[in-house]
Protein backbone atom coordinates (compact mmCIF):
# COMPACT_ATOMS: atom_id res chain seq x y z
CA UNK A 1 0.00 0.00 0.00
CA UNK A 2 1.27 3.39 -0.67
CA UNK A 3 -0.36 6.90 -0.77
CA UNK A 4 0.10 9.15 -3.87
CA UNK A 5 -0.05 13.06 -3.78
CA UNK A 6 -0.95 14.87 -7.01
CA UNK A 7 2.17 17.09 -8.24
CA UNK A 8 1.01 20.37 -9.20
CA UNK A 9 4.64 20.88 -10.56
CA UNK A 10 3.17 19.96 -14.13
CA UNK A 11 2.76 22.44 -16.99
CA UNK A 12 -0.60 23.93 -17.46
CA UNK A 13 -0.58 25.08 -20.74
CA UNK A 14 1.58 23.77 -23.06
CA UNK A 15 1.72 24.20 -27.05
CA UNK A 16 3.49 22.26 -29.64
CA UNK A 17 4.20 23.83 -32.83
CA UNK A 18 6.37 24.35 -35.65
CA UNK A 19 9.67 26.34 -34.79
CA UNK A 20 10.13 30.00 -36.03
CA UNK A 21 12.79 32.04 -36.98
CA UNK A 22 13.01 33.38 -33.35
CA UNK A 23 12.94 30.05 -32.15
CA UNK A 24 15.55 28.83 -34.22
CA UNK A 25 18.19 31.27 -32.80
CA UNK A 26 17.45 29.56 -29.08
CA UNK A 27 17.34 26.35 -30.16
CA UNK A 28 20.84 26.73 -31.43
CA UNK A 29 22.04 28.09 -28.24
CA UNK A 30 20.46 25.15 -26.80
CA UNK A 31 22.18 22.02 -29.13
CA UNK A 32 25.36 23.69 -28.05
CA UNK A 33 24.62 23.62 -24.46
CA UNK A 34 23.10 20.45 -24.27
CA UNK A 35 26.01 19.01 -26.78
CA UNK A 36 23.18 17.60 -29.26
CA UNK A 37 23.91 16.91 -32.69
CA UNK A 38 24.20 20.15 -34.29
CA UNK A 39 25.04 19.01 -38.26
CA UNK A 40 23.06 20.68 -40.91
CA UNK A 41 20.35 22.47 -38.79
CA UNK A 42 17.16 23.96 -40.22
CA UNK A 43 14.43 25.41 -38.76
CA UNK A 44 11.78 23.46 -40.51
CA UNK A 45 13.05 20.43 -39.03
CA UNK A 46 12.00 21.25 -35.27
CA UNK A 47 8.84 21.50 -33.29
CA UNK A 48 8.75 23.47 -30.08
CA UNK A 49 7.06 23.34 -26.85
CA UNK A 50 6.29 26.25 -25.38
CA UNK A 51 4.45 27.56 -22.26
CA UNK A 52 3.14 31.23 -22.34
CA UNK A 53 4.74 31.65 -25.27
CA UNK A 54 8.25 30.96 -23.78
CA UNK A 55 10.38 27.85 -25.51
CA UNK A 56 10.66 25.54 -23.18
CA UNK A 57 11.70 22.32 -25.00
CA UNK A 58 11.92 21.23 -29.02
CA UNK A 59 12.62 17.82 -31.04
CA UNK A 60 14.10 17.72 -34.63
CA UNK A 61 12.91 15.32 -37.60
CA UNK A 62 15.79 14.96 -39.81
CA UNK A 63 14.27 13.61 -43.04
CA UNK A 64 16.28 10.91 -45.18
CA UNK A 65 14.79 8.97 -48.30
CA UNK A 66 12.97 5.92 -46.50
CA UNK A 67 13.26 7.03 -42.79
CA UNK A 68 12.63 9.95 -40.38
CA UNK A 69 15.65 10.25 -37.85
CA UNK A 70 14.24 11.84 -34.17
CA UNK A 71 17.34 13.76 -32.60
CA UNK A 72 18.02 16.67 -31.02
CA UNK A 73 15.59 16.59 -28.37
CA UNK A 74 15.89 18.92 -25.45
CA UNK A 75 14.09 20.37 -22.49
CA UNK A 76 15.07 23.48 -20.39
CA UNK A 77 16.74 21.71 -16.56
CA UNK A 78 14.03 23.65 -14.98
CA UNK A 79 11.12 21.97 -17.15
CA UNK A 80 12.51 18.42 -17.25
CA UNK A 81 10.57 15.47 -16.04
CA UNK A 82 7.02 16.95 -16.16
CA UNK A 83 6.11 14.89 -19.64
CA UNK A 84 7.40 17.95 -22.25
CA UNK A 85 9.83 15.46 -24.54
CA UNK A 86 6.77 12.74 -24.28
CA UNK A 87 4.55 15.50 -26.09
CA UNK A 88 7.21 16.39 -28.65
CA UNK A 89 7.68 13.26 -29.46
CA UNK A 90 3.87 12.03 -29.81
CA UNK A 91 3.29 15.26 -31.68
CA UNK A 92 6.35 14.36 -34.25
CA UNK A 93 4.85 10.84 -34.18
CA UNK A 94 1.25 11.83 -35.31
CA UNK A 95 2.92 13.97 -38.76
CA UNK A 96 5.19 10.64 -39.27
CA UNK A 97 4.73 9.68 -42.77
CA UNK A 98 7.84 6.88 -42.99
CA UNK A 99 9.12 5.32 -40.01
CA UNK A 100 10.93 6.85 -37.43
CA UNK A 101 14.65 5.79 -35.66
CA UNK A 102 16.66 7.23 -33.15
CA UNK A 103 19.37 6.80 -31.87
CA UNK A 104 19.69 7.11 -28.04
CA UNK A 105 21.39 6.43 -24.33
CA UNK A 106 18.20 5.71 -22.54
CA UNK A 107 16.74 2.88 -24.86
CA UNK A 108 13.58 1.83 -21.58
CA UNK A 109 11.96 5.52 -22.13
CA UNK A 110 11.47 5.41 -26.15
CA UNK A 111 10.09 1.87 -25.94
CA UNK A 112 7.64 3.07 -23.05
CA UNK A 113 6.60 5.29 -26.17
CA UNK A 114 6.39 2.42 -28.53
CA UNK A 115 9.70 2.31 -30.03
CA UNK A 116 11.81 -0.63 -30.48
CA UNK A 117 15.24 -2.15 -29.90
CA UNK A 118 16.76 -3.33 -33.83
CA UNK A 119 19.64 -4.81 -34.91
CA UNK A 120 19.22 -3.63 -38.63
CA UNK A 121 18.73 0.22 -39.50
CA UNK A 122 19.15 2.24 -43.13
CA UNK A 123 23.04 3.75 -43.85
CA UNK A 124 21.64 7.04 -42.71
CA UNK A 125 20.96 5.66 -39.13
CA UNK A 126 24.24 3.64 -38.95
CA UNK A 127 26.10 7.11 -39.48
CA UNK A 128 24.53 9.07 -37.15
CA UNK A 129 25.50 5.85 -34.52
CA UNK A 130 28.91 6.37 -35.65
CA UNK A 131 28.49 10.74 -34.92
CA UNK A 132 26.99 9.65 -31.48
CA UNK A 133 30.00 7.35 -30.16
CA UNK A 134 32.86 9.36 -31.88
CA UNK A 135 31.95 12.64 -31.68
CA UNK A 136 29.28 13.68 -28.75
CA UNK A 137 29.66 13.40 -24.96
CA UNK A 138 28.17 9.71 -24.44
CA UNK A 139 27.99 8.25 -20.91
CA UNK A 140 29.36 4.90 -20.18
CA UNK A 141 26.48 2.57 -18.50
Amino acid sequence: VVIIKQNLNFIKALSIKSASENDFELIKTLIQQFELDDRDLHCHQFLVAKENDELIGFGRIRRHDGCDEFCSLGVLETQRFKGIAKELILARIKIATQPIYLVCIIPDYFESLGFEIVDSYPPEIADKLNYCTSELVVPEK
